[in-house]
């Protein structure tokens, strides 16, 4: 006969354990609205179709244990379908697909605070961010800190990116602001803790796993580790070279279990990744499933819901705006037609002297022959918007400089500029920061005066520091324009005054061997 107090002793270490000992999560990141697989060698990844199969199959894996689907930042921005539809298609395919929470990224608010409520009420999963409240320290009734199952007493809390606001448009968010990690962390814990929950889970994914000691990053990270009841961590990584996985830290209130992810690796549904939340750090786990078309078969089930979605908007896609007289291309480490096309359409717009604009924000470049209003889309994905300034020669001769510095170095971004207005010689074996042959520079075809002031325009994006444009903070420039309309529609609307577009490589800017003045 069994121990009687040895099985009682068992049945509450169980119950303390709470679930079982084991809950699933399925998460997936940064699925940018890819609703359409993508073909390479006659294997088809990602798409909504395969991860659906893939989330189902999953799920069918788990037995008796609860499992949950949560996808990770930026889900509802990236393909024309979800641009023409403000988000709605990628939230009825999560429907479909049994998501069951999203934490928000920046471009979750790509559209706007009024559609991204608009997406929560459509939704039949919670929108999370603990830390993102009204500037007068009021929540958004549509965003949660937490999902919150009452029957298995699970909680898992959702942390957006401080980037939330530097990354979005001032009127996309505008009114709020993004709090302190630890503190939202401890507060939406102590509820959960109130309302019994025995499994938490943390989504930090914006803190990156690795970052050096000191860093933001890294004491955020260590604040959050600091806290009590959260049986396991979800972070970035600090690197696509670091392996994803899970690991168990030790500090002093005992155990942590974190998971690191790159989210290079899992963007666009191509991968979908399993933790096992357990009663001790020992039991936990973590797997990373590929999603294609060799391990599983398209989920049939959402085929009248992508069919309709695809039909919706393709009428509005195959609309005519132009016509292209000749193939325009598109580089991202010298003077492209593409690029002399877009900077001079946005200097026109702008009325100023010059233009400059990153390579990184072109995506494609037009062929020959009718534009649709889905190329304009794929040309500028990502939207923006014009901003101008005011600056000296000096001032301007940096920024060209900085331009340069991006030419064999692609990880630091695709920020070389092409050019309206300006041109100018330079030398990639002089030193950085001194390559641009001052003497070559001429603004509207006059030599560069470096005590001039000159009129700028630019994409709001670099003059707020992206690609690693900090030279117009540092320089103290101040914004003297701003321009509400998207440079999406700036350019549709360009092109369709034009009727027939023929823009070619001038000479802008030239690569000189080494030994320039």
């Amino acid at each position: 006969m069994k121990n009687p107090w040895k099985a009682a002793a068992l049945a509450i270490v169980l119950a303390s354990c709470g679930n079982g000992g084991s809950v699933q999560v399925l998460h997936v990141n940064s699925l940018r609205g890819q609703i359409q697989p993508t073909e390479k060698d006659g294997i088809y990844s990602a798409g909504f179709s395969l991860l659906s199969a893939a989330l189902r199959e999953l799920r069918s894996r788990a037995g008796n244990a609860p499992v949950y689907t949560v996808a990770v930042y930026n889900a509802f921005h990236g393909t024309p379908e979800a641009h023409f539809t403000e988000g709605r298609a990628i939230v009825d395919l999560m429907n479909d697909a049994g998501f069951d929470a999203l934490v928000v990224g920046p471009r979750e608010f790509y559209f706007g605070l009024p559609a991204l409520e608009r997406l929560a009420a459509a939704a039949r999963f919670p929108f999370l961010a603990a830390n993102i409240r009204r500037a007068d320290g009021a929540g958004l009734p549509w965003l949660k800190p937490y999902l919150w199952d009452p029957k298995r007493r699970v909680g898992l809390v959702g942390l957006a990116p401080r980037t939330v606001l530097s990354q979005n448009l001032a009127e996309n968010v505008a009114g709020l602001e993004v709090t302190d990690e630890a503190a939202a962390a401890a507060a939406a814990v102590e509820e959960l803790r109130e309302l019994g929950a025995r499994t938490i889970g943390l989504f930090a994914g914006g803190l990156a796993w690795g970052s050096p000691a000191g860093s933001a990053d890294a004491m955020a990270m260590e604040a959050l580790l600091a806290l009590d009841g959260i049986d396991q961590y979800w972070f970035g990584s600090a690197s696509a070279d670091l392996p994803d996985g899970l690991t168990v830290v030790e500090r002093d209130g005992g155990a942590r279990v974190v998971t690191a992810q790159s989210g290079a690796r899992f963007t666009n549904g191509r991968m979908v990744a399993r933790t096992v939340i357990a009663a001790s750090p020992e039991g936990a786990s973590f797997e990373a499933f590929t999603v294609d078309s060799s391990a599983y078969l398209p989920d049939s089930s959402l085929a009248d819901r992508i069919y309709g979605i695809e039909a919706a908007v393709a009428g509005v896609m195959d609309t005519r705006v132009a016509e292209a007289a000749t193939a325009l291309d598109l580089e991202f480490e010298r003077e492209c037609s593409m690029g002399n096309l877009l900077a001079d359409v946005f200097r026109e717009r702008a009325g100023t002297q010059v233009f400059l604009l990153n390579s990184g924000k072109i995506r494609a470049a037009f062929a020959a022959g009718p534009i649709t209003r889905k190329q304009v889309y794929d040309t500028l994905p990502f939207g923006g918007n014009i901003v101008t300034t005011e600056l000296t020669g000096e001032q301007l001769l940096r920024i060209l400089n900085r331009g340069c510095t991006f030419v064999g170095n692609p990880k630091a971004g695709r920020g070389f500029l092409q050019v309206s207005g300006v041109s100018f010689s330079w030398d990639p074996a002089r030193p950085p920061m001194d390559q641009v042959i001052a003497s070559t520079v001429r603004v509207g075809g006059v030599p560069l005066a470096r005590d001039r002031r000159y009129s700028l325009g630019t994409e709001a994006y670099i003059f707020g520091g992206g690609d690693g444009y900090a030279d117009f903070g540092q320089m103290g420039l101040a914004r003297t324009g701003y321009d509400e309309t998207s440079i999406l529609a700036v350019l549709e609307s360009a092109l369709a005054g034009m009727g027939t577009v023929d823009a070619r490589v001038e000479g802008r800017v030239t690569v000189l061997a080494s030994g320039g003045n």
